[in-house]
């Protein structure tokens, strides 16, 4: 008889949980990936994987910045502006990485606030899905947004948005 497979209290305890954030708000996170994308219809976006301080994931979560004729996509260039400021990073570069898709190294593993609104939304065969937008991000240390701390205002934003947060729901009826 051979072993297939030895026991791991670790593996026993994901049994039944998720690794991956369901629901909206803030979190706490650190940025595994910033990948650079390019959306069906030539619209340039971010796109940002993250890990929560509770060891929970989101991926595919995506900032565009540049349509496909050049123009900026306005919120999408405020967004990842203040996340740059969060950061402390001066400018953004391209990299190529090993799946053969450029990412963003200034933004990688840095730690940031970010408040998540989750969208529902119904997918092609008919069933329903979920994906998250950032909303505004924040520092992870006093959960100022970069507006309070450019007025040196303290910190009421991100519970404001926390006490009053609701998904959006985008389905078909």
């Amino acid at each position: 008889m051979s072993t297939i497979m030895q026991y791991s209290e670790d593996e026993a305890i994901k049994a039944g949980g998720s690794e991956y954030i369901s629901e909206g708000g803030p979190y706490i996170c650190q940025i595994k990936e910033a990948k650079y994308v390019t959306a069906r219809t030539g619209t340039k976006g971010l796109e940002f994987t993250v890990k929560t301080q509770e060891g929970l994931q989101a991926r595919f979560i995506t900032a565009y910045y540049e349509k496909s004729n050049g123009e900026p996509v306005a919120g999408g260039v405020s967004l990842i502006n203040a996340m740059m400021g969060l950061c402390q990073v001066q400018s953004i570069s391209a990299k190529a990485g090993s799946d053969n898709g450029d990412y963003c190294p200034e933004l990688t593993n840095k730690k940031i606030g970010l408040f998540l609104q989750k969208k529902l939304f119904t997918k092609n065969d008919g069933s329903d899905g979920y994906k998250f937008e950032i909303v505004v991000p924040f520092n992870p240390n006093d959960k100022r947004t970069m507006r309070e701390i450019s007025r040196n205002q303290d910190a009421k934003t991100i519970d404001r948005m926390a006490e009053t947060y609701s998904d959006k729901d985008e389905r078909g009826q």
